[in-house]
């Protein structure tokens, strides 16, 4: 019931924009969305230049829209790409109703010809209600499967989108479904590519790390079905300790902070405790160097194998 009573009072809002701005001729503006979480970013991010320099976007404005977690990733490599860039905060965007609003006019004003939603966990709350006051000519993306929707909002996107790639390995690794919607956008094959940062990219890290080595250690997870006890991290810590001698490292954002003090208060090892003290891009020189990663987040491993 109080999943119905949000969705209702996002779709006022959602449906009020659409009330109020009312372009007529379409400009030739695209936005690109994507707003997932930083593992998916990592995954797609090296289809944005393919996308750009071959889909048929001649004499188009560019536009980005990006989820603000991964912001400072985004700018390592891809400052100055777009026209425009919008930076969603997606917590607010679901809890603040003034803030939505505000969001979503400012996307409805641009009066965008081109749509492309290239998230395959497409959500009817977030990226799709932006596909929806953007309200474009023609809207792109992919044939969604249902994790991010909730049943009653299945007639949602109905006819919200004009051209959808239906994916072919459902199951398949996530960049793969990345490479198979860019190719079918692009209408050509992408070949090597490479997921990790470029070294010159990076950030030194200001950290003053153990000389002895160092492994990093996330304790934490946004998603609650993959917590792992502490005493299993204790137990494979220890283990790294005794035979390699390296020092843990704790890592995380703020939503990790009660994981890591139960892991450090536990473990009677050497440990540094770095929760939510470092820049993304400073992260990723920590990790790089790291002798190996303990971690039950996609995001935090995306992020180790792309260095």
């Amino acid at each position: 019931m109080l999943n119905r009573i949000k969705g209702f009072a996002y779709d006022i809002v959602l449906y009020f924009v659409l009330f109020t701005i009312k372009n007529k001729n379409k400009s030739k503006k695209v936005l690109i969305i994507r707003v997932d979480e930083i593992g998916d970013y990592i995954l797609w991010r090296k289809f944005i230049h393919p996308i750009l320099k071959s889909y048929d976007l001649t004499n188009h404005e560019i536009h980005f829209l990006g989820n603000e977690s991964w912001q400072s990733l985004f700018e390592l490599e891809f400052k100055g790409t777009f026209t425009k860039l919008y930076w969603l905060k997606k917590i607010n965007f679901k809890k603040n109703l003034s803030y939505r609003y505000s969001f979503l006019k400012e996307i409805a004003k641009e009066n965008y010809s081109i749509i492309i939603n290239p998230t395959y966990s497409r959500a009817k709350r977030i990226d799709d209600s932006i596909v929806k006051a953007a309200n474009a000519t023609t809207n792109i993306g992919i044939l969604r499967n249902n994790e991010n929707y909730l049943p009653h909002e299945q007639n949602f996107d109905r006819q919200l989108y004009h051209k959808l790639f239906k994916i072919q390995e459902k199951y398949g690794f996530e960049f793969n479904r990345n490479k198979e919607f860019a190719e079918w956008l692009c209408k050509s094959s992408i070949l090597n590519l490479n997921l990790k940062f470029e070294s010159n990219t990076l950030p030194q890290s200001h950290m003053a790390l153990p000389k002895d080595g160092y492994f990093i250690v996330f304790p934490g997870s946004r998603s609650s079905a993959r917590i792992w006890d502490t005493e299993n991290f204790i137990e494979v810590s220890n283990y790294l300790y005794q035979k390699y001698k390296l020092t843990a490292i704790v890592c995380g954002g703020q939503g990790d902070i009660i994981y890591a003090e139960r892991f450090i208060q536990a473990y009677s090892n050497p440990v540094i405790n770095i929760i939510a003290k470092t820049s993304l891009p400073e992260l990723l020189s920590i990790i790089k160097n790291a002798a190996c990663l303990l971690s039950v987040d996609t995001g935090s491993i995306h992020l180790a194998a792309a260095v």
